[in-house]
């Protein structure tokens, strides 16, 4: 007799971040947790990821050219230009709302991401040494594509650049690394003990973020209801295409399936917090602007939730290291 009951250990990971929207929904009803507790489980989730990475896993990452450069490739030569067309269906191109949408869609994002990939079993080493790279040109490039699609000139506030790359990065990393010295020369054995601890942490991590982004945003988000769809179809729409078009830049670039998986997270995710940070700076009297990063942040979990579920049963069903071979 076949069993009747369907293990949810699969699933376990989806639906416990689904519970963490749910929960951050109904609870940001009646009370609000301070905006800027997010950032600390960030900065924890990003110390456990980058604590089962050694220096040694970190630099291969870097020498992993082709990755980087077709990661590059997609995240600020293709997907800009999806992002315009995408925008420009949707919205009017005079409205402060395309704008934001610009702001929003263009910038990889630099944090929540790598515990996307490793849930979803890509390469975090690869994506872990895209980091910068990611950081560095969204902070370069950000005023030039607001010129080329909105026509407004903006001045970069390197400051608020260079604080994400000093907290959120260097950080993060380098107490990570002086935590993992500390416990492999203590005991040896300890290290796989302590990394195993350290994977369920990331997951931890990653469920009260999710929690607290939809608890301090959702009155925002149910206060602009009349402009929500034209929001949610630009920036679902967005989404759809980076996730084929990561599919078909991997597939005829022949990367393995680890690195297929790593791309799609990579163009999948988003820089909100950082750009909402710098739509504040940039245009402080346009709420619009901001609602659309919220919106963004809200729109965009259950998203990454969802295709960190497929890229996870998909990468399953044949080992991760085999590489492409020529059709």
């Amino acid at each position: 007799m076949a069993n009747v009951f369907v293990s949810l250990k699969p699933y376990s990971e989806s639906l416990l971040l689904v519970a963490a929207i749910v929960a951050g929904s109904l609870t940001g009803q009646f009370t609000s947790f301070q905006a800027y507790g997010a950032d600390y489980f960030i900065i924890a989730m990003l110390f456990f990821l980058f604590y089962n990475i050694s220096f040694t896993g970190f630099f291969k990452g870097i020498k992993n050219g082709k990755y980087i450069s077709l990661a590059l490739l997609s995240n600020f030569v293709v997907l800009p230009f999806v992002a315009f067309l995408v925008s420009s269906i949707f919205i009017d191109k005079s409205s402060a709302i395309f704008i934001g949408l610009i702001i929003y869609l263009i910038a990889p994002c630099t944090d929540w991401f790598l515990g996307f990939t490793k849930l979803a079993h890509g390469d975090v080493e690869a994506n872990s040494a895209l980091l910068p790279f990611n950081l560095i040109m969204q902070m370069l490039l950000l005023p030039i594509y607001l010129y080329v699609f909105t026509f407004d000139v903006v001045s970069t506030p390197f400051k608020a650049f260079l604080n994400v790359m000093i907290y959120w990065v260097f950080f993060p990393f380098a107490l990570a690394q002086l935590a993992r010295m500390m416990v492999a020369k203590f005991k040896a054995d300890m290290l796989d003990k302590s990394s195993a601890l350290a994977d369920l942490l990331v997951v931890i991590a990653l469920t009260f973020l999710v929690f607290c982004i939809f608890n301090s945003n959702i009155k925002s988000l149910m206060a602009n209801a009349v402009v929500l769809p034209q929001i949610v179809i630009a920036i679902l729409s967005f989404f759809v295409a980076a996730f084929f078009l990561a599919r078909v830049i991997s597939r005829t670039s022949m990367l393995s399936k680890k690195e297929e998986i790593s791309l799609t997270m990579t163009t999948a995710a988003r820089n909100a917090p950082l750009m909402l940070m710098v739509s504040l700076i940039f245009y402080p009297q346009e709420p619009l602007i901001h609602l659309v990063l919220v919106v963004g942040m809200l729109v965009e979990f259950p998203h990454l939730i969802a295709i960190t579920y497929l890229l996870k049963m998909w990468s399953q069903s044949s080992p991760l290291q085999e590489d492409r071979k020529p059709i």
